[in-house]
């Protein structure tokens, strides 16, 4: 019987000014483990963050990726055990929906003896819903830029920047709901220009680890304002988070959780953020994460 886990980290994107196309891996993770069975059932166990949330096993994205995997080849084990235990908030912007089905992708292929490559079960996640970006910086770990067309997927793996950050999850009553649809299709030229022109010196300053740069390109002029609007207290937030030490803050993808960096001071920078937020009256989940350089990790086991 063949034993397979995969382990995945947290990917912010939408950086400021980066939107779908940077990536950054942090240290969260979420650890799914598919084991063949002697049956033909299949049994889906969650744990951590966004445990139960999937009434019905097969709704989960990380069932789902394994079995598009088997229709892509034709194959299937007979039955599967799927454990999820993930430390990833779901719906926060912090990608644990991406995570999980590429977990799938990669898991269902090494049940199956790894018929995919890592280019292939890339472009596979990626063709099967996964975002271009999210994907790739999973898959890599550190600072990964992304893009797809008609030709395919296109990535790099920038150099990865070593400080540390502090991620904030405030719990927003209907935020999913309220901010669908709240960055229009068509934006200023002004607006988009702003964001082209920040966007090379993020990239350097990430790589560079020169957080005086990156505080001043992070200023996002497309989706930050209108999503923003939506977090109670986020003017407020931004404010105290600067006078605690951090050099900039921006919401990881379409939020609701909000991304610090500083130099020093993470703990303090957290819990001045937390604190801002209760004086808001909203709860808040705060920590402070490396970036991960790691990437996916596959561990492959095979049992009598």
């Amino acid at each position: 019987m063949r034993r397979v886990k995969v382990t995945l980290p947290a990917v912010a994107t939408e950086i400021g000014p980066g939107q779908d196309g940077l990536g950054l891996a942090l240290g969260l993770h979420a650890v799914v483990e598919f084991s063949e069975r002697s049956d033909h059932q299949l049994v889906v166990d969650t744990r951590g963050e966004g445990a139960g949330r999937y009434s019905v096993g097969l709704q989960h994205p990380a069932v789902l990726g394994m079995i598009r995997v088997f229709q892509k080849l034709e194959r299937a084990s007979l039955g599967v055990n799927v454990v999820v235990d993930s430390q990833i908030p779901v719906e926060s912007g912090l990608n644990a929906e991406s995570a999980f089905h590429l977990a799938g992708v990669i898991g269902g292929s090494n049940l199956l003896g790894a018929p995919l490559s890592r280019e292939q079960a890339l472009a596979f996640a990626v063709e099967t819903g996964g975002r271009p970006v999210s994907v790739a910086a999973a898959v890599l770990g550190g600072l990964v830029a992304a893009f797809a067309d008609d030709a395919g997927l296109v990535y790099r793996r920038l150099a990865a920047p070593t400080l540390k950050t502090v991620v904030v999850l405030p719990e927003l009553e209907n935020y999913s709901r309220r901010a669908r649809g709240a960055v229009p299709d068509r934006a200023a030229l002004a607006d988009a220009l702003a964001n082209l022109s920040r966007l090379p010196l993020l990239v350097e300053g990430l790589r560079t680890n020169d957080t005086a740069l990156v505080a001043r390109a992070l200023d996002d002029r497309l989706r930050q304002p209108r999503l923003a609007a939506h977090v109670t207290g986020y003017g407020h937030v931004v404010e105290i988070a600067r006078r605690a030490g951090a050099l900039g803050v921006t919401l990881c993808g379409g939020g609701p959780a909000l991304i610090a960096l500083a130099e020093t001071r993470h703990q303090l920078v957290a819990a001045a953020i937390l604190e801002a937020f209760e004086n808001a009256g909203v709860t808040a989940r705060a920590w402070v994460l490396p970036v991960d350089t790691q990437g996916v990790v596959i561990s492959v086991a095979q049992s009598p």
